[in-house]
């Protein structure tokens, strides 16, 4: 009999979450993605979140959809990935641990800043930083010099 009413009241809560003002969320997450749009821009700036990291004669259009954040004591937390190739992810930290990379995983091939060359200056929520760039995390491989640029 337990069981007959537990499944019952599961039934019901199942039913009560189905109503027809709950059927078309895809306009509430539209509206939810529209307002996120919205929140990345810059009010101080006028400007959208984000910038450019160049390496030799390469450059790449960084879109920090994880994280772009300036915290006191100029920490700094930028996460996120190049436009148009999402599987390109960017990283750049200041504060523990310095770091600069575009790549497709932390270690694999792509540019990673060398860290005794990273230099980073933040002015409000603009970060800038210059570095000479290594192929591979562990600093071998081809190098070459870069920068970025981001507003977060």
């Amino acid at each position: 009999m337990r069981a007959l009413i537990g499944a019952a009241i599961l039934i019901a809560i199942g039913v009560a979450g189905c109503d027809s003002a709950n059927t078309d969320n895809r306009s509430a997450n539209a509206a939810t993605a529209k307002e996120t749009a919205t929140a990345t821009a810059d009010p101080t700036t006028g400007g959208q979140k984000g910038g450019t990291l160049t390496v030799g004669d390469e450059s790449w259009t960084i879109m920090p959809a994880i994280q772009c954040s300036v915290y006191p004591g100029n920490v700094v937390s930028i996460a996120g990935h190049a436009a148009g190739n999402p599987e390109l992810e960017i990283v750049i930290d200041w504060g523990g641990p310095n770091q600069a990379r575009i790549a497709e995983s932390d270690s694999g091939p792509g540019w990673h800043a060398i860290r005794d060359t990273l230099k980073v200056e933040i002015d409000g929520k603009a970060v800038r930083g210059t570095a000479t760039f290594s192929q591979f995390a562990t600093g071998t491989g081809k190098t070459a010099a870069g920068s970025f640029e981001v507003n977060c």
